[in-house]
């Protein structure tokens, strides 16, 4: 046994002569690794689902160690199931979820507490004291003046400031408040904050590069998309130490440095930093603007291609940027709705299904949820709701109603959560959106997939590799490191699996259901 494990590892000890990409994909429920091939194919894949803390009710959290132990972990199982050396990794990028953060020790590398993630909810209290402050009414009417006065788009955006949850700026405030190791170590320049992509790099390059890009700065609440710059007088004011804060750098390029060779054993050059969805807005080919896509993962993203104006919203689309790479920047107009494969997850928990393969046969075994509704917000409920006081919950329940009929109720809510957000965007943009490519590991159920269909009116073009924000990392990584030219080459990259056209008059028959569903939406609102 010993020769054998003796002979792989000389097989293993020096290069195959393979050109591969390496892309890690960190989200909130799972982190994923691949390696592609300068054809952009996966090779090999390893997954490990991230463990959720939820220590009191509302908190939810992640162990720092557990994020740099899967981190490590996914990228050795893909290269032991590539069969490849680390030495065959020519350029690696990485891809992330935005707003979990962690801070941590600049001397020596502890954190001071878990991640706290962008669905926590524990800085309620300051959200709604600051809301409703005279401070913030002072800011919204200032703007709302300036904005009549200028047509700026900004002082529009402005005029209807406020703060939330998932933004960094209040959990962050709130941990400085609640832990006097860290407030000393911040009054002392000795404390550094960053969300995933900043710790697992401050790690990487063994502490030479605190940084951030800008896809991921942009939703902390302490970076303005319209001016490129830290919102200085918002820091001042919740007295957040300027020392904490990352570099924000373009989100491809050498500046990145490189994985230190004692972490995988050799030196390999990052050449991509970029959040989740900027990356599956890159791999899904959407580089034009009007380009739409939705991600059904975690959450549901619905995502237009702004080019280089950030848009101006007062109802909950977020103009967040896709990347920036030298000269070009590409914003986003982003709707979310925070829970997604969070239900269907729940719906196994409480046994309405066992295998994820079962739901599409059980669901489309019965007609319609016998006029049972869900209302998906363990989260609250987002835009153009935004109510994150509202409560999840079945409504409609009868002595006929039976486990399907609540599985088919909880998959319909989904896709009434993207038509809202779909209607909002039309409504703030004026654009008639005609096409729509799908990624996340829920855009694999057909039914759902031919239901936002049929309720947008839009087609839905769902590829054959859905892990897109591996893939977006993977070329831009590619791109910058020069194993590919130029965007052109990439095309052939991304093949459709199934295309779904909305039916006629489908939406007639869901048109009442929906009605309904909006009224069961009103009644769990305000429940908190």
């Amino acid at each position: 046994m010993a020769s054998k494990r003796g002979d792989r590892n000389s097989k293993r000890s020096s290069s195959t002569g393979r050109k591969l990409i390496a892309s890690v994909d960190f989200g909130t429920t799972s982190v994923r690794c691949f390696l592609f091939d300068h054809q952009g194919r996966a090779r090999s894949s390893a997954s490990a689902k991230v463990s959720q803390i939820y220590p009191q009710q509302g908190w939810n959290e992640i162990d720092p160690e557990d994020v740099w132990t899967k981190f490590q972990n996914v990228f050795k199982t893909a290269l032991e199931n590539a069969d490849a050396d680390v030495s065959d990794v020519k350029v690696f990028g990485l891809s992330t979820q935005r707003g979990s953060f962690v801070t941590w020790d600049k001397r020596t590398g502890k954190p001071f507490h878990n991640f706290i993630t962008w669905k926590d909810l524990r800085a309620d209290h300051l959200v709604k004291s600051w809301n409703n402050s005279w401070t913030l009414h002072g800011i919204r009417l200032g703007s709302t003046i300036l904005h009549q006065a200028t047509r700026n788009k900004r002082y529009l955006a402005g005029s209807a400031f406020k703060f939330m949850n998932s933004l960094v700026s209040l959990r962050l405030r709130w941990v400085l408040d609640h832990h006097e190791n860290l407030r000393q170590a911040a009054k002392d320049g000795n404390a550094l904050f960053g969300t995933i992509e900043t710790f697992l790099i401050h790690r990487l390059t063994r502490g030479r590069l605190h940084a951030t890009d800008y896809s991921n700065i942009c939703v902390s609440g302490l970076w303005d998309p319209y001016t490129f710059k830290w919102v200085d007088w918002l820091i001042n004011m919740l007295e957040i130490p300027k020392s904490l804060l990352p570099e924000i750098k373009d989100s491809c390029g050498d500046h990145w440095g490189s994985i230190h060779q004692s972490i995988f054993g050799a030196e390999i050059p990052i050449r991509c930093v970029v959040s989740d969805q900027g990356a599956s807005l890159f791999g899904s080919f959407c580089f034009k603007p009007g380009d739409v896509r939705l991600t059904m993962g975690t959450g549901s993203f619905v995502s237009y291609n702004t080019a280089e104006k950030p848009h101006a919203s007062v109802s909950g689309l977020y103009p967040v940027v896709g990347w920036k790479i030298g000269d070009e920047v590409v914003f986003i107009a982003e709707g979310h709705s925070s829970d997604t494969a969070t239900v269907i997850e729940w719906c196994r928990d409480i046994d309405l299904f066992e295998e994820y393969d079962d739901i599409e046969t059980l669901i489309t075994s019965i007609p319609n949820s016998d006029d049972v509704f869900f209302v998906p917000a363990f989260s609250g409920i987002q835009a153009p709701i935004n109510d994150e006081t509202a409560a999840t919950g079945f409504i409609g329940i009868k002595p006929s109603t039976r486990k399907v009929h609540l599985l088919r109720a909880a998959v319909e809510s989904l896709a009434f959560r993207v038509y809202q957000m779909c209607q909002l965007m039309y409504q703030e943009t004026g654009v008639v959106v005609t096409k729509m490519r799908v990624d996340g590991g829920v855009c694999r159920n057909d039914f759902l997939m031919q239901l936002i269909s049929d309720l947008t009116m839009v087609t839905i073009d769902r590829p054959t590799f859905i892990e897109t924000a591996s893939h977006g990392a993977a070329m831009m990584a590619g791109l910058s490191f020069g194993i590919w030219k130029s965007r052109n080459e990439l095309q052939a990259m991304r093949q459709t699996e199934r295309v779904f056209f909305p039916v006629e008059n489908r939406w007639l028959d869901y048109a009442p259901l929906y009605s309904s569903w909006k009224n069961a939406v009103r009644r769990l609102c305000n429940w908190y």
